[in-house]
């Protein structure tokens, strides 16, 4: 809760913690994982401390594709609020560049957009296309 006064060129504010419940993100490396249904089962093992709600970070190369609203909906942990999902597809870019084909085609063209400010973006957009391809 906050409380507090605020006037015309003054502002002052307090927070007030009403629960002792706490909000916690948690890396979770998916890399060795290779079903949605193993991944599943081992959310469900990982204990958690009762007081805390907790943010799961996908991370890692996945094997898999990830349904982050079936994952909620079949997880039985309490303490898990969220999923988000930063894993990339376990591809190797490099051979796929090399390849004669649509695929290596546009890796290359890709690859070559990338400079230091904007390689996470071009990762991605590689994924994205190979997912289309």
């Amino acid at each position: 809760m906050i409380i507090g006064e605020i006037e015309k060129k003054q502002n002052n504010l307090q927070f007030i913690k009403l629960d002792n419940r706490i909000f916690t993100e948690n890396n979770f490396d998916i890399s060795d994982i290779k079903s949605q249904e193993e991944l599943i089962e081992k959310l469900n093992a990982t204990n958690f401390d009762n007081n805390t709600e907790n943010k799961i970070i996908l991370i890692g190369k996945r094997n898999f594709e990830i349904k982050i609203s079936s994952i909620l909906k079949l997880i039985q942990n309490d303490s898990i609020a969220k999923i988000k999902d930063q894993t990339q597809i376990k591809y190797d870019i490099e051979k796929i560049a090399k390849e004669n084909s649509l695929r290596g085609i546009f890796v290359k063209k890709a690859l070559e957009k990338i400079n230091d400010s904007n390689k996470q973006e071009v990762l991605k957009a590689i994924e994205i296309g190979l997912e289309a391809l």
